[in-house]
């Protein structure tokens, strides 16, 4: 093996019925056309060790899942009045899991999540209708289920509905302005103070990149010259691209359902065509 796809799916995409529209659709039907191919499913942790030369992996095609801003669509099944039964993706996993059994031995995915509850407050408000989708009281049973593990997705995701952010000039809508060492340690070290106290013993110590963007501070100085402070191991961005050991470890790369094919998939036919990359 010489380079894994790591997949990235947002559960609070649920616009329609179909796969193009709804990423519990998708993942569902992605989960047995990776396994049909041959794919094993893997922890992201395995993928960023074997990254670091600390794991071997002999499996020659491997898949990581990671889900990214952390609503409870991740791991609570939802029943709204404004749309219908929405089976979480930890059902879709957890179901999949009973049906192939120890065909899927290590079926893990790994959820990045917002820190700060003000933040998740407002984004819920402004992007959720207030239908309270962005709570952290489903973090520790998720991390201690071996199912789904948590990570860091910033402490405020520098959203436009937060009204006061991390970003020094109050600049929000990107993360790519988050460019010095306060900003970093306000986004990545207080975020993972903050989950860290949800998730006990665990540490979030790998990150994912708001919007999948990041400054060359946080690429070459902040992350790689500050461990001892942000304790993060590696850095996710959403770009595209396989993951190989000449990958940058402070920006690895991911596939995004519903992104263009350079940067992701919208069908079943180009994610296949992703996933023949990987051969």
């Amino acid at each position: 093996m010489n380079k894994i796809a790591v997949l990235t799916y947002h559960s609070h995409r649920f616009l329609g019925k179909s796969y193009e529209t709804n990423d519990h659709v998708a993942l569902q039907d992605d989960l047995k056309m990776m396994h049909a191919e041959g794919f094993l499913i893997i922890p992201l942790y395995w993928v960023v060790e074997w990254y670091l030369g600390k794991r071997e992996v002999s499996f020659p095609k491997c898949i990581a899942i990671t889900f990214d801003d952390g609503c409870d669509l991740d791991w609570i099944d939802d029943q709204q009045s404004q749309h219908e039964f929405t089976k979480s993706f930890r059902a879709i996993l957890s179901d999949f899991k009973t049906e192939v059994g120890d065909q899927q031995p290590h079926l893990q995915a790994s959820s990045f999540v917002i820190g700060s509850p003000e933040a998740r407050r407002l984004i819920n408000d402004e992007t959720f209708l207030g239908m309270n989708l962005l709570t952290d009281n489903w973090w520790n049973a998720a991390e201690q289920s071996g199912l789904l593990q948590i990570y860091n997705h910033s402490w405020d995701h520098n959203h436009l509905a937060v009204s006061t952010a991390c970003q020094k000039d109050n600049r929000r809508g990107c993360f790519d302005n988050i460019d010095t060492f306060d900003e970093c340690q306000c986004e990545i070290k207080q975020a993972g103070e903050y989950i860290r106290q949800k998730i006990h013993p665990g540490w979030p110590d790998l990150f994912a990149y708001p919007y999948g963007q990041s400054s060359q501070y946080l690429r070459e100085e902040y992350f790689p010259r500050f461990q001892d402070r942000h304790r993060t191991v590696a850095a996710f961005g959403a770009a595209g691209g396989y993951l190989t050991k000449g990958s940058h470890r402070w920006n690895l790369p991911r596939f995004v359902c519903s992104a263009p094919l350079s940067q992701g998939w919208r069908s079943p036919a180009e994610l296949r065509e992703v996933l023949h990359g990987v051969e």
